[in-house]
């Protein structure tokens, strides 16, 4: 595929969409295959071309927010093509409003569907949330982050994280809006130490309290400085047995409660 140069929005078109975010709400709705509609809603310079250069790419239209092998495609096909920039690039706002409004606009939209009066748009398509949350609130830059961050090459497969965590997002997310354990190597270390509990215990149903409890966990052995001395090694074993523990707990009191429910329906019957 040939070239194309990045792009911003201009700050004068984002000042006007960020003060207008119930029209452009409406718009989505109205127009959910192409954004054409905002050269007239704007219509000012809307772009100014930066001098990086990218292969032009094109992501895939997912059946719907669900549609996780979709999902894995095209998150890695956003980092192997956005790679290359310096992270100042990938962290400002106006550059994710071009990926959003002309490179990935249906793919956003069915990621994450448009309703009136909703708060979809100032939320994943601004960094409304601030710069770290709004980077992984963002509907397709954290599609870039969740691989970024999880990449591994020194794995057979190095988007073998990645895909972990595509499959179910809350394994990744409480780690990344805290500042000490949204760090790659804490995050890779984190990552194969729950894949390695859920692929000892296959029959566990993973629950969002125990990645919140994590997160904290290792942000409270940052604020103390013990994780600048760690290995990935060393944060991989720390969370495997804090986390292996959570799990049997888990199916140690499931087994009580079906024996429980047992007991009962004999009493009944």
């Amino acid at each position: 595929m040939s070239k194309i140069h990045i792009k911003y929005m201009t700050d004068e078109a984002l000042a006007t969409v960020k003060a207008n975010t119930d029209a452009i709400t409406g718009k989505l709705i109205e127009n959910p295959k192409s954004s054409s509609w905002l050269k007239d809603f704007f219509p000012g310079t809307l772009w100014v071309t930066k001098k990086y250069e990218i292969e032009e790419f094109a992501l895939r239209v997912p059946k719907d927010g669900k549609d996780r092998e979709t999902d894995i495609y095209n998150s890695i096909l956003l980092y192997e093509h956005l790679r290359h920039l310096p992270l100042y690039v990938l962290t400002d706002e106006r550059f994710w409003c071009w990926i959003n409004f002309e490179i990935g606009y249906e793919v956003a939209l069915k990621y994450m569907p448009v309703k009136k009066g909703s708060s979809v748009f100032k939320d994943h398509w601004l960094l409304t949330q601030g710069k770290r949350r709004g980077l992984f609130f963002g509907v397709l830059s954290r599609c870039y982050f969740r691989v970024a961050l999880s990449i591994d090459e020194t794995l057979d497969d190095p988007y073998e994280l990645a895909k972990f965590v595509i499959e179910n997002p809350l394994r990744f997310r409480e780690l990344t809006w805290r500042s000490f354990s949204s760090e790659k190597m804490i995050v890779i270390g984190t990552l194969k130490a729950e894949m390695r509990v859920m692929g000892e215990y296959p029959q566990a149903e993973e629950n969002t309290k125990h990645f919140a409890e994590i997160a904290k966990s290792l942000s409270k052995l940052g604020s103390v400085m013990l994780l600048d001395c760690m290995t990935e090694k060393d944060i991989e074993e720390y969370v495997y047995k804090k986390y292996k523990r959570m799990i049997e707990e888990d199916l140690a009191n499931r087994g009580l409660f079906d024996k429980l429910k047992d007991a009962v329906i004999k009493v009944f019957k």
